[in-house]
């Protein structure tokens, strides 16, 4: 059946966008019926769609082709259109986005999505019973098996309440439901909550690290765009507790100088899983060079 319809391209705009930033595309197109005819936009633009002069929403710029980048992954967002006074030509304003970018420190090409991380200091309250302590907090244990050692602080009881310092790290990574849809993602990775790190992980050595919870929400520009995002904490003490030993009256065990006769550190035990994991290289390895553009905020 012969084509009704007829489109020419008035305009053709492109934009590179920055890190985490749309890429757009942005065209005009002038459409109108070969036999010269009026067109009724409300009865006659699925009929101008199925002919390809109008795309649907979500639907590719165009198939990929030789020397393509970001634009193969472009898809439609945004779809106006409106008629002259006479009814014949019809303007149609489109435009495609995409979140991906071609990362230059991957060979062969590779697409990346925006992906950030975020520092953030503070500190928690503890109470120590000793100080210059001979037996660093444990990383692998739970806790340690004998006295730490060190200078007792005195307080009898109380101990010394003393602040320690945290950083908390948010990791951003923006997934494609195209790819993996984000139920599936989600269950993958939730088992990350609450472990530790086995492996060192962006400069915190390993066991020095919790996740203290994994979200996922969808994004705002791009029907197939979502977002995960990691918090983890990083401890002084390892996340470890100073514990006396306590009688039956659950109070520390005092010697006669009226201080703790024991003291070791205590922690909850963790899972303990390599957080690089979370930047899977689709080959059961680990993409080191997406990890440190995340992680180091640079190509390296």
């Amino acid at each position: 059946m012969p084509n009704v319809y007829a489109s020419t391209i008035k305009s053709y705009q492109a934009q590179i966008g920055e890190l985490g930033q749309p890429s757009t595309i942005r065209i005009t197109k002038a459409i109108y019926r070969i036999d010269g005819a009026a067109i009724d936009a409300d009865n006659e633009i699925s009929a101008i769609e199925a002919e390809g002069h109008l795309p649907v929403y979500n639907q590719l710029w165009a198939a990929p082709s030789a020397g393509m980048t970001w634009e193969q992954y472009a898809r439609a967002r945004s779809i106006s259109y409106r008629m002259d006074q006479t009814a014949v030509l019809l303007t149609a304003d489109i435009m495609y986005s995409t979140l991906y970018y071609l990362d230059p420190a991957q060979t062969p090409e590779y697409y990346q999505l925006p992906s950030s991380v975020e520092y953030q200091s503070k500190v928690r309250s503890t109470r120590i019973y000793r100080s210059t302590w001979g037996v660093q907090p444990p990383t692998t244990s739970a806790n340690t098996t004998s006295d730490i050692g060190g200078t007792a602080v005195g307080n009898g009881h109380a101990g010394q309440s003393v602040q320690v310092n945290q950083v908390a790290i948010r990791v951003r990574l923006v997934y494609d439901a195209d790819e993996t849809p984000m139920n599936l993602m989600y269950s993958s990775n939730f088992p990350i909550v609450g472990a530790t790190n086995s492996s060192a992980f962006g400069g915190f050595p390993a066991y020095s690290l919790i996740c203290e919870g994994f979200s996922m929400a969808k994004r705002g520009d791009g029907f197939e765009f979502y977002e995960g995002v990691y918090d983890l904490l990083w401890d002084k003490y390892a996340h470890c507790d100073q514990i006396p030993s306590t009688g039956e009256d659950g109070l520390p065990i005092l010697n006669n100088f009226f201080q703790p006769t024991e003291v070791i550190w205590s922690r909850l035990s963790r899972t303990a899983i390599d957080f690089n994991e979370m930047f899977p290289d689709g080959a059961g390895g680990i993409d080191t060079k997406w990890r440190d553009l995340t992680l180091k905020g640079w190509w390296t």
